[in-house]
């Protein structure tokens, strides 16, 4: 065959194939030849092997002679010839949209598949994105372009410039205040779209050409008394301001010039206003303070004192002022007062003296210094409601401030971070809320913060770690985040940091340990993570390590057993893992040991047993294996025993029955063995005993119906157990009725 391969680059192009048929021999036989295609929608073939491309692609053209016969190769292949863009021409709007469509065809017109780029002339006067939108940007003319495999396309786009919508004025009102007297107006010409138009002419025109005019410029002149409309036309929009002119007034004088009020009192000013005639009547005043921290005015001249110091108040009109000095003395007994209105006083329980003439230290809750200066305030329990008055920052020899369960509310003021003198504030029990002020961090003196039950929210200001004699911070019992600031490690005289029931995260500050003197450690109710410093177990002094209900992770570090004076230790729940630390049986002030959910997966170390001053015991719920030690029937003060829901083995300590003082023994839930010790009938202290769901055996013992206290026994799910249960010999049955002997309950 003849040729061998074609590539064809439109559709509906053709090429002539020629086949010679030979013989064995090589000699030409002139035998008639049948045409076809391998594949249509790429290439067809005639009877006289005249192949037409039909689509992109490869196809083989054959011809066969009887069982002979020969391949050629066709390629088609689209090439572009053109690229038509529609519209070919168009015109828009400013800010108007158009989309524009590009067509690529083939040599014989056929349409080709190609990635078409988009382009414009002139972005200053429209802009095109991928798809082919046009958007209008400025007046003018561009081509917008589309290319293909090298072939470009074009249409021509016309851009009118949007018309006048609306005219802006500025300023909107003015106030001349003698004839003569000049404003500039201006005018922004926006379109539909609140786009500024720039250069577009503007015309101006006055409503009253009597009282003001207004030059092509925009510039009004004042003429005489009265009010008019000056107008910025542009096409057929238009804006206006409207232009007052007064008299002229050359002076003002304030009445008093000057005066001396407290916080929170009131003084009227009166103003008068003189031209150079005398006075302006019904002249109008705009009044001003210079420093509104001191005193405010209202828009009649209605002076209000706000804190100690000196302002001058201003009345203004036209172009002249005058002032009067105003000096607010801070006396204690106007914060007082303050305090009094905004808590609602006239309800408080006791309001003794307040208000009243008497003596300062005659009022309810109030002592005073050798100076006469406040220096308590004991206001706790009393019906305070309501937000503390910031005016309390002037109580400068406050030394005490105790108004604990109340009903405050708001935020604490910042102010109270400069009372220098400072030792002692107790908030606790209120309805506080906004975050803790970081200037409570200057009080140098301050030995006691509590601020536990409130709402207040946000981090624990570092600034807090400044506190240098703080012996005890109360911040429990709040939404508190944040992590706890590593800053509180400066606190070297704190005894007790309380923090629990909050929502703080993070790590426990290691640097914690570095704190001698500290007492009690109270974290519980957080989302802190991470493992327990071991540090901690330097804090000689500490009696009250409470961590519970966290997320801390890791092994309960054996360094706890150092601490000497610990008399109540709480870490559970949390998410420690590993062994129960057998030196905390050197704690032997130790009251109360909570371990209880976690995934300690070990066994109870029988060291515990040497707590003598042991009264609870909590290690439910941890995942512990292997027996309950006879050790602990030393624990002659313990009384609560909780190691339920666990993996224990072995029998019931039969040293157990020599807890005289227990009254809680649960060990329900989980897989102990043999009979139920008869010495537990000498628990002459037990009000309940739990044993249910374990796999003990035999009888009941007789000598637990001698138990005088016992409310509830716990015995079910012992499937082993035989015999009834005993009956009991003194008491009545806890809830009235008739023990239930089957399986061994007694129902309470």
């Amino acid at each position: 065959m003849r040729p061998a391969e074609v590539e064809l680059t439109a559709l509906g192009e053709t090429a002539r194939f020629s086949a010679q048929v030979l013989d064995q021999n090589g000699q030409a036989m002139g035998a008639a030849v049948a045409w076809s295609s391998g594949d249509s929608l790429v290439a067809t073939v005639d009877a006289s092997g005249l192949a037409a491309a039909a689509g992109n692609g490869m196809a083989t053209i054959t011809a066969t002679s009887g069982s002979a016969s020969g391949n050629a190769a066709v390629t088609v292949a689209q090439a572009v010839s053109a690229v038509v863009v529609s519209p070919s021409a168009d015109t828009l709007v400013a800010g108007d949209t158009l989309r524009l469509a590009a067509a690529a065809t083939d040599a014989n017109g056929h349409a080709a598949e190609v990635e078409v780029y988009w382009a414009s002339g002139d972005t200053a006067v429209a802009v095109v994105d991928a798809s082919g939108l046009v958007t209008g940007v400025g007046a003018g003319e561009t081509d917008v372009t589309a290319t293909g495999a090298g072939v470009t396309g074009r249409a021509t786009l016309v851009v009118a410039a949007a018309p006048p919508e609306t005219v802006a004025v500025t300023p909107d009102t003015v106030s001349l205040v003698a004839p003569g007297v000049t404003v500039r107006l201006r005018a922004e010409v926006r379109d539909r779209f609140g786009r500024t138009i720039q250069g577009e002419a503007v015309a101006w025109a006055s409503g009253d050409t009597l009282v003001a005019r207004v030059d092509t410029a925009g510039l009004v002149t004042a003429m005489g008394r009265g009010t008019t409309t000056v107008t910025a036309m542009a096409g057929s929009a238009s804006g206006s301001a409207a232009v007052a002119v007064l008299r002229s007034v050359t002076s003002v004088a304030v009445a008093p010039v000057a005066d001396t009020i407290a916080p929170r009192d009131t003084l009227r000013l009166a103003a008068t206003a003189f031209d150079e005639n005398g006075a302006v009547p019904a002249a109008e005043f705009s009044w001003s303070s210079s420093d509104p921290s001191v005193a405010t005015v209202d828009t009649t001249g209605l002076v209000r004192g706000v804190a100690a110091g000196v302002a001058t108040i201003h009345a203004t009109s036209g172009p002249a002022r005058g002032g009067a000095e105003i000096a607010v003395v801070n006396s204690e007994r106007a914060v007082l007062a303050a305090l009094y209105e905004d808590t609602d006083g006239r309800n408080w329980t006791n309001n003794r003296g307040w208000l009243t003439g008497a003596p300062l230290d005659q009022w309810h809750g109030v002592q005073v210094d050798h100076t006469g200066r406040v220096a308590e305030l004991r206001l706790a329990r009393n019906g305070l409601a309501g937000p503390l008055p910031k005016e309390m920052g002037s109580l400068e020899h406050l030394r005490h401030f105790d108004a604990w369960e109340n009903n405050l509310a708001g935020p604490i003021p910042a102010e109270l971070g400069s009372l220098a003198r400072l030792e002692f504030v107790h908030l606790g029990g209120n309805d506080l809320s906004g975050s803790i002020p970081p200037e409570l961090g200057n009080l140098e003196r301050l030995a006691f913060l509590e601020l536990g039950r409130n709402e207040l929210s946000g981090p624990i200001p570092r600034e807090l770690g400044s506190l240098v004699r703080l012996e005890h911070l109360y911040a429990g019992g709040n939404v508190l985040s944040g992590s706890i600031p590593p800053e509180l490690s400066n606190l070297r005289n704190l005894e007790t940091l309380a923090l629990g029931w909050n929502r703080l995260s993070g790590p426990i500050p290691p640097g914690l340990a570095g704190l001698e003197r500290l007492a009690v450690l109270e974290l519980t109710v957080n989302d802190l993570s991470g493992p327990i410093p071991p540090e901690l177990g330097r804090l000689t002094h500490l009696e009250r390590l409470m961590l519970g209900h966290n997320k801390l992770t890791g092994p309960i570090p054996p360094e706890l057993g150092g601490l000497s004076s610990l008399r109540r230790l709480d870490l559970g729940p949390n998410d420690l893992r590993g062994p129960i630390p057998p030196s905390l049986g050197d704690l032997a002030s130790l009251e109360s040991l909570d371990l209880r959910s976690n995934e300690l997966e070990s066994v109870i170390p029988p060291e515990l047993g040497a707590l003598a001053s042991l009264q609870m015991l909590d290690l439910r719920s941890s995942a512990l294996t292997g027996p309950i030690p006879t050790e602990l029937g030393k624990l002659a003060k313990l009384k609560m025993l909780d190691l339920r829901s666990n993996k224990l083995t072995g029998p019931i300590p039969p040293e157990l029955g020599s807890l005289s003082s227990l009254e809680r023994l649960l060990l329900e839930r989980n897989a102990l063995s043999g009979p139920v010790p008869p010495e537990l009938g000498r628990l002459a202290s037990a009000r309940e005993l739990e044993l249910a769901a374990n796999d003990l055996s035999g009888p009941i013992p007789p000598g637990l119906g001698q138990v005088v206290l016992l409310e509830r026994l716990g015995l079910a799910s012992n499937p082993r157990f035989g015999g009834d249960t005993p009956p009991r010999t003194r008491g009545p049955c806890p809830t009235g009725e008739a023990p239930d002997r089957r399986h061994g309950l007694v129902r309470a």
